[in-house]
């Protein structure tokens, strides 16, 4: 089977290379209330499931950052995703066991 050559990172768009460095480096998943304790982590995405009605499952994320101002106990839902220099996350108040945190290092 032949295959095509490939063109390195100039063959993806924008959004497939950023997909394609998030993750590199391992990720710490946080199942239910807690943190992640200290580290470097650049971005944090939130699971769980959407209804029809609206109400869909979310988790109360507060973080430290190494630069700026930090997050301080706001509501995300499922599908969520941040970017940030985060150092610390922490979840709390998730609606649902299937809403976990993903927490990428970087």
């Amino acid at each position: 089977m032949a295959r095509g050559k490939h063109k390195g990172i100039q063959q993806y768009t924008v959004q497939e290379s950023n997909n394609l460095l998030l993750g590199q480096l391992g990720f710490k998943e946080l199942t239910a209330a807690g943190n992640t304790g200290d580290g470097n982590f650049v971005a944090f995405y939130v699971t769980g499931k959407g209804s029809a009605s609206g109400t869909d499952d979310q988790a109360t994320i507060a973080a430290t950052t190494h630069v700026g101002d930090d997050l301080t106990a706001c509501i995300f839902t499922a599908g969520s995703l941040v970017y940030g220099p985060f150092k610390k996350i922490t979840m709390s108040s998730p609606t649902d066991a299937d809403v976990h945190v993903i927490c990428y290092y970087g």
